[in-house]
């Protein structure tokens, strides 16, 4: 039952990112350190359902893409957003896809993206990205309760861990302009301004100096 309440949850995020599934998992994670076998089934049952969730949110954004293009087109703003994942998909899969899984819904934008990019292989990608993410909020909660036991005070501070890490790298991704974390910044070059010819000077002002 636990483990279809957290499935249901990973999956959930996707759709409503602000469902706190990794605080979740990296929590329960710290009550378990003496527990290997069910530390192992929590890293399965989190990987799997993150894979999930990114699968089934893929294909209901094709078919939601249809729908808001026009509204999205018109915004420079989500064209301007889009046009960097699409970028950096192209030039780096891999590392896109792991900034984005670690980033508040960025495993949403993510998939909307990859909608445009047939030759991303968003199912291959969202199963490495899944057992990363699984592996490393795993990994935080049990060194929290490790350190500091299983209980209240571990469970706060794995909380606050992993929110504030969000917020960091959600904070560095917004603020790189050229550093690795840029998701196609670099792909955006200002449009080139035509070159403005010297004005030449009026007659009489030419007369003058003559």
């Amino acid at each position: 039952m636990i483990a279809l309440l957290l499935a249901a949850l990973v999956v959930g995020d996707f759709f409503v990112p602000m469902l706190p599934s990794a605080t979740t998992i990296a929590t329960l994670s710290g009550f378990l350190v003496d527990e290997p076998a069910l530390v192992a089934g929590l890293i399965a049952c989190a990987a799997a359902a993150s894979w999930l969730g990114d699968v089934l949110g893929h294909r209901a954004m094709r078919g939601a893409r249809a729908r808001f293009a026009r509204p999205l087109a018109a915004s420079r703003r989500a064209a301007r957003v889009e046009g960097r994942i699409l970028a950096t998909l192209e030039r780096n899969p891999v590392r896109t896809t792991l900034i984005a899984r670690f980033l508040p819904a960025g495993r949403t934008a993510l998939a909307w993206a990859a909608v445009s990019a047939p030759a991303y292989r968003h199912g291959r990608m969202a199963a490495f990205a899944g057992v990363l993410w699984a592996s490393y909020m795993v990994g935080l909660g049990l060194f929290i309760g490790w350190l500091l036991g299983p209980g209240l005070y571990s469970a706060a501070t794995t909380i606050t861990s992993v929110a504030a890490a969000s917020a960091v790298l959600g904070w560095w991704f917004q603020g790189s302009s050229g550093g690795p974390g840029a998701l196609g910044r670099t792909a955006e070059t200002p449009a080139e301004k035509p070159a403005i010819e010297p004005k030449s000077p009026p007659p009489l002002a030419a007369k003058l100096e003559s």
